[in-house]
């Protein structure tokens, strides 16, 4: 059984003009110490959708499953017993961080937010806080530092290390290393896949970048306008991408292979889809070389090899 399932799940916004579909449709399913890379370009639902799995957002329809239970029957008291188990790594760690608030007192506070206060004496609580610094790696001379007082790799840390500290199963990381220096970048990603190796954690990881991605997902889901285009294990979709989007995005990603430097450029014409009150069809149809009238209608990934979904297109490009 997997660990996290999502089914159908659906998030629209209110706006002036309309339903915006941000999230449209989407299944998963992340098993126990594996990763699931969600990729896409900016604004396309990726963040949206962790959000909504955490229930940071209220779905508009669907369910997510934890451990085979719809957490979004859960009431206040019973989601907040789940959401130890489920937490989140955001983007910019330092907006994310309290300035006001030292090393230390970050990272302990989500241990009193869940009670542990009255359970853990404040020697216990100092273990348990430098022990975690320690598996982050964050030296323990910092804990009495502010936020603006450490580099972008070490605010990172700070935010992995709060996130860590009530011990989750599940982790949602919302581009953890797009803000950060490269070398920085591969300090933070060899980290996250240790953890993972030692505490069996469950991530969902989502990224604009197919280079990070591939480093570190078991399985990719790549996204579309708020659509699921296709997902496949992460050495099948490198090797052998199907839908148009897809390769693209593949094609995009910059090489020092001098072999590869001047292969074709794929380019993506057409006109941009509105996400606001838009079509029942597949959201990439006017921009897709195999779409056909059948792509108007409701999109389903069709199976094409074990486990590698692709968006029906009359098996054009299977």
């Amino acid at each position: 059984m997997a660990l996290v399932e999502a089914i159908n799940l659906k998030k629209y916004f209110k706006t002036p003009k309309g339903l915006l579909h941000a999230v449209e449709n989407v299944n998963f399913k992340i098993d126990e110490g594996k990763t699931l890379g969600v990729v896409g370009e900016s604004g396309c639902g990726k963040s949206t959708l962790g959000r909504t799995v955490l229930r940071l957002h209220q779905a508009t329809d669907g369910q997510v499953l934890f451990n085979g239970e719809d957490i979004f029957k859960y009431k206040r008291m019973e989601m907040h017993k789940v959401q130890r188990n489920m937490q989140m790594i955001f983007q910019d760690p330092y907006s994310s961080l309290d300035p006001r608030m030292s090393v230390r007192a970050l990272i302990s506070e989500p241990l009193e937010v869940v009670g542990f206060r009255t359970k853990l004496t404040k020697a216990e609580m100092k273990e348990k806080v430098d022990t975690i610094m320690e598996l982050c790696g964050l030296p323990k001379d910092h804990a009495n530092l502010y936020p603006h007082e450490l580099d972008g790799g070490l605010r990172q840390r700070v935010g992995l290390a709060r996130a860590m500290v009530l011990e989750p199963k599940f982790i949602v990381c919302d581009e953890p290393v797009s803000a950060l220096d490269v070398s920085i970048q591969a300090q933070i990603l060899n980290l996250l896949m240790d953890l993972q190796d030692t505490k069996k954690l469950s991530y969902m990881f989502i990224t604009h970048d197919l280079a990070v991605v591939k480093h570190i997902s078991d399985e990719i889901m790549v996204m579309y306008m708020g659509q699921v285009i296709e997902y496949a294990k992460a050495e099948d979709l490198f090797k052998h991408p199907l839908h148009p989007y897809t390769q693209a995005l593949l094609n995009a990603i910059p090489t020092i292979d001098l072999s590869r430097r001047n292969r074709e450029k794929i380019t993506i014409k057409g006109e941009v889809t509105s996400p606001i009150n838009p079509d029942p069809g597949c959201r990439f149809f006017k921009r897709c070389p195999f779409a056909c009238e059948d792509c108007k209608k409701e999109p389903r990934l069709v199976e094409v090899e074990s486990g590698h979904l692709v968006t029906c297109v009359e098996g054009k490009i299977l």
